[in-house]
């Protein structure tokens, strides 16, 4: 229904007294990756605020550009580090992901949970979704415990602004594309390897954190969709059990 939703730091080893001149001056100018994500990290928060982020509840809406479907609710729940709970509605039908501790289930049903079906994840789901998950609170920085790496590729121009472009990627090929404005700081776009791209066209602040309120999808520069958020709240407590997974035993057929 929904998929949703990675190289060390550019390095050059070379003698700087055997550049040209203008060489030398371009690589001097060069940004690091550090830095780049730093002042990013910035454009969103103070550190200290990133930092204590450890829980996040959002509500909103899925209405697609390219297919005559329904609008659908969604209401997104995590917790730091690696849990989250993913509820797609469209219309009386519910698609619920849970993730916890590197497992995931996917249960539907209807919304007066009169049937319901549950699978677990395949090993790739569990890479995307633990991937989103860790991306909720990791704000740009590398998931260095799980070997992703960034490199630097450049300035590229997107959707007409000057970016820094950064290739970030994990050691079994899973990768992310992103682009930050030269000038601000600011994310500009998001291009996973499905060559999806995210690009943020409205944001609002809660509680000292900037959060997108509304996220527009590309898929070979076609828009398809767009996401809208209506409540966002942050470190509130959450119910216990609220990302346990239903009592279904893995082997049970189900």
């Amino acid at each position: 229904m929904m998929r949703q939703f990675l190289r060390l730091c550019f390095l050059v080893v070379t003698a700087a007294a055997s550049l040209p001149a203008q060489q030398q001056q371009q690589q001097q100018q060069q940004p690091t990756v550090s830095s780049i994500i730093s002042r990013a990290r910035a454009s969103i928060a103070p550190e200290l605020k990133l930092q204590d982020l450890v829980t996040l509840q959002m509500v909103g809406a899925l209405v697609h550009d390219t297919r005559r479907v329904p609008p659908a609710k969604i209401v997104i729940i995590a917790s730091k580090p690696t849990s989250q709970r993913m509820e797609v509605r469209i219309e009386d039908l519910v698609e619920t992901t849970f993730f916890n501790a590197g497992e995931g289930c996917l249960v539907r049903s209807t919304a007066a949970k009169e049937k319901s079906q549950m699978r677990w994840l395949s090993v790739p789901e569990l890479e995307r979704v633990g991937y989103n998950t860790r991306q909720l609170f990791s704000y740009y920085r590398p998931d260095v415990k799980n070997g992703e790496h960034i490199s630097y590729q450049g300035v590229e121009s997107r959707h007409g602004v000057n970016c820094h472009k950064l290739h970030y990627a994990y050691p079994d090929g899973l990768t992310t594309i992103r682009y930050f404005s030269t000038q601000t700081a600011a994310l500009v776009s998001t291009i996973i390897d499905s060559g999806i791209e995210s690009v943020t066209v409205e944001s609002s602040r809660v509680q000292g954190i900037l959060f997108p309120r509304r996220i527009d999808y590309y898929d070979a520069g076609k828009k398809t969709h767009s996401i809208t958020f209506s409540k966002i709240i942050v470190n509130n407590s959450l119910p216990e059990g609220i990302f346990d997974f239903p009592i279904i035993k893995k082997n049970d057929g189900s």
